[in-house]
């Protein structure tokens, strides 16, 4: 028994002792070894570094120590900054602190939800924006893109812009078409009382457009448009109006027209817009009535109906084209004629090459 005890001792059992297990417990492990006819196996060794100690702290993975100084010394690998390392005399805490505040260190900046990024702003500028992801911001910039660009809403739904988004922000859930249309009202109720709010509290006097159509469905419309200045001193116009009208009657399109500056709460206007068609005249004379009657008017109302430029200069060209409506009537008849199968168009284009017209 002694003779085995012995042996075992030589392939380093008295290293446990050195770590705090008690002697008989170590007597009795090895009596029980050598009984059992079996040998222990050998204990690890401990990784040493060049200066004696044992590197167990992460601090290590962002620092590097740096040769050939007079002291140890740790220079971080992001901003290099350094820290001296003794592992008698200085301890990881002050790489460790740094290590989690570096501002050069591409881990942190993805981790922080406060870090910020620099973009490119109105007018050109850098501002701040956060990484942290915005489910509602995100809803708004669809519903916003939708809107501005005049996409239908079931845009969202193609594969391509679901590809597009979970690109740009995996953590997105795309909105289908029914949520984006609820959205979209919801967002322009929002604008409506904003809009309300200041026509009531900043916006003294406005001036109006409106214009009247008749759709391939033979259905009339009628689009109102608020022209005024900001408090910034910035021209606006707003759309306050898109609806459907029973006819483009004078009276129906004068009253609709009060009804508008009713809903929005709109008292002093300025001028009307409108083009030349008699019903438009019928319409200025009813505004005028009513206007007056409320002393909503820019003076006496003399300049109320303003005659709208580019339908005037549409029926200038239309009146100079009578003089040479024959001219035109041939070419249009030539354009028909060339396009009307490919092989005249191929046959076009060969005399236009044998003419050597470059245009």
């Amino acid at each position: 028994m002694e003779r085995g005890k012995s042996s075992l001792q030589g392939v380093g059992v008295p290293s446990l002792q050195g770590v705090g297990v008690p002697s008989g417990v170590v007597d009795q492990g090895v009596s029980q070894g050598a009984a059992a006819g079996t040998a222990l196996p050998p204990l690890r060794k401990r990784k040493l570094n060049a200066s004696g100690s044992r590197k167990t702290s992460t601090v290590w993975e962002e620092f590097n120590i740096l040769p050939d100084e007079p002291e140890p010394i740790a220079a971080c690998k992001h901003c290099h900054k350094r820290y001296r390392c003794d592992p008698k005399t200085h301890g990881t805490s002050n790489m460790l602190a740094h290590s989690k505040v570096c501002y050069k260190n591409p881990t942190l900046l993805l981790k922080d939800p406060n870090q910020t990024n620099l973009v490119s702003g109105e007018g050109g500028f850098l501002v701040p924006t956060s990484q942290r992801f915005n489910a509602a911001a995100c809803r708004k910039a669809i519903n916003t893109f939708v809107i501005l660009d005049e996409h239908s809403f079931r845009v969202v739904e193609g594969v391509g812009f679901k590809q597009m988004c979970k690109q740009l922000q995996p953590q997105m859930a795309i909105p289908t078409r029914r949520t984006v249309a609820r959205d979209c009202f919801q967002l322009y109720l929002a604008e409506k009382s904003r809009l309300k709010a200041f026509f009531k509290s900043d916006c003294t006097r406005v001036a109006l457009t409106t214009y009247c159509w008749t759709s391939i469905q033979n259905l009339s419309y009628m689009a109102t448009t608020a022209h005024f200045i900001d408090t910034a001193w910035k021209y606006q116009k707003k759309i306050i109006s898109f609806s459907l009208v029973p006819n483009h009657k004078g009276d129906t399109i004068g009253m609709k027209v009060e009804d508008v500056l009713r809903e929005w709460g709109l008292r002093k206007v300025s001028t009307i817009t409108l083009d030349n068609a008699t019903a438009n005249d019928v319409a200025v004379s009813y505004l005028d009535r009513r206007l007056k009657s409320k002393n909503a008017l820019l003076g006496v109302g003399d300049y109320l109906h303003m005659r709208c430029a580019a339908h005037v200069l549409n029926l200038v060209v239309r009146d100079g084209e009578k003089e040479h409506e024959g001219s035109i009537e041939s070419v249009c008849t030539a354009v028909r004629f060339v396009r009307s199968s490919p092989q005249r168009a191929m046959k076009f284009k060969e005399c236009v090459e044998l003419a050597g017209i470059t245009c």
